[in-house]
C-alpha cells in the first residue's frame, strides 16, 4: 500500500504538471503514470504530450539547468533524425517550474511490450554518439564523477553506510578520481545514462530517453552504464554482450573496467537516494556495495 506522504508526493507533482499544461491551452482527459523512479513520468491522456517531473531527482539537483540541457541535447538529435523520443511540438517543452518541481514535456510514443533488439539498441546508441558529435552548446566535463564525489560526502555525514564501507567507497573515489586524471582520451557529448531503461522499443522503432545527464566524456562511460548491472548481478549477460556487439566498437578492456568501475559506484550513491521511498533500491545497492567490496580488495 502507497504511504500518505508517497501519495502526497505523486499527487503534488501529477498537480503540478497538469497545472503547466492547462496553462499553456492543453486540453487533456487525465494524468497517467508511465514510470515513477528518480523522475515520474506522466501521460496527459489522450494527447501525445508526456510530462517528466524531476520528483527524487529534484531533491538532489536544484534549478532547472538539468531538464534545460535535456530539452536542447534532444532537440538537436530529433532535429538530426537520431533515434530519440523528441520534445513535445504541442506545448513549450520547457523546462518548467510549477509549486516547487522542474518538469518538462515531450512527445508521446506507443511502446512495444517486448524487448528491444540487443543488436538495434547498440547501433541506435552508437548513431546518437554520431549525431552528438557536433553538439555545440556547453556542457559540463566528466560531471558523474564530480557528483558521485558530492553525493558520497554528503551521505556519509548522514552516516548512511557503515564505518567499513564508508572507507571502501571513499578509496574507491580516491582512486577513480586518481586513474581519471592519468587518462587521456578523446571525449564528446554522451548520453550519459544510457541503461537498458532509458531506450524504449516502440511502434516508430528504438528509440533513446531521458537525457539529463548528458556531460562531455569518453564513450566508453556510455558503453559502460549499458553493460555495468550485467557484470555487478550477473544478469543478462548475453544481451548486454550483443548490445555491445551491435555498438561495433572494441575498446580497451582495462579501460572499459575502469568505467564500469566508475559507473557502478555512482550508480550505488543513487541506490542510497532512491530507497528512501522506494526499499527495493536498497537490494540493488547492497549488490552494488558487494561488488565493489570484492573489487577494492583485489586492487588495494
Amino acid at each position: 500500500m502507497t504511504s500518505t506522504p508517497e501519495r502526497s508526493r505523486l499527487e503534488n507533482a501529477i498537480n503540478a504538471a497538469c497545472a503547466v499544461a492547462k496553462q499553456q491551452g492543453l486540453n487533456f482527459a487525465e494524468a497517467v503514470i508511465l514510470q515513477d523512479r528518480s523522475n515520474l513520468v506522466i501521460h496527459l491522456q489522450p494527447v501525445p504530450v508526456v510530462a517528466r517531473i524531476a520528483t527524487t531527482t529534484g531533491t538532489v539537483r536544484f534549478g532547472d539547468a538539468w531538464f534545460a540541457k535535456e530539452v536542447a541535447v534532444a532537440s538537436y538529435l530529433a532535429a538530426a533524425g537520431a533515434p530519440v523520443v523528441s520534445p513535445s511540438n504541442l506545448i513549450q517543452p520547457g523546462p518548467h517550474q510549477h509549486n516547487g518541481f522542474v518538469l518538462s514535456f515531450w512527445e508521446f510514443v506507443e511502446e512495444i511490450d517486448e524487448l528491444p533488439d540487443a543488436t538495434i539498441v547498440g547501433q541506435t546508441l552508437r548513431d546518437c554518439h554520431k549525431a552528438l558529435v557536433d553538439f555545440a552548446s556547453e556542457l559540463t566535463v566528466l560531471d558523474p564523477l564530480n557528483e558521485s564525489e558530492s553525493l558520497l560526502c554528503t551521505l556519509i555525514s548522514q552516516a548512511a553506510f557503515s564505518l567499513s564501507d564508508s572507507k571502501m567507497l571513499q578509496a574507491v573515489n580516491h582512486r577513480l578520481k586518481s586513474r581519471f586524471q592519468q587518462l587521456q582520451l578523446s571525449m564528446q557529448p554522451l548520453h550519459g545514462d544510457s541503461n537498458f531503461s532509458n531506450v524504449l522499443n516502440t511502434t516508430r522503432g528504438v528509440l533513446w530517453t531521458d537525457w539529463e545527464d548528458t556531460f562531455i566524456g569518453h564513450i566508453a562511460w556510455d558503453i559502460a552504464c549499458l553493460i555495468a548491472a550485467s557484470h555487478v548481478f550477473g544478469t543478462d549477460r548475453e544481451y548486454a554482450a550483443v548490445a555491445l556487439n551491435g555498438y561495433g566498437l572494441e575498446i580497451d578492456q582495462e579501460i572499459l573496467d575502469l568505467f564500469i568501475e566508475a559507473r557502478t559506484f555512482q550508480t550505488a550513491m543513487w541506490n542510497f537516494i532512491i530507497g528512501q521511498q522506494r526499499p527495493e533500491s536498497l537490494e540493488r545497492l547492497e549488490g552494488r556495495l558487494n561488488w565493489l567490496r570484492d573489487r577494492y580488495r583485489t586492487v588495494s
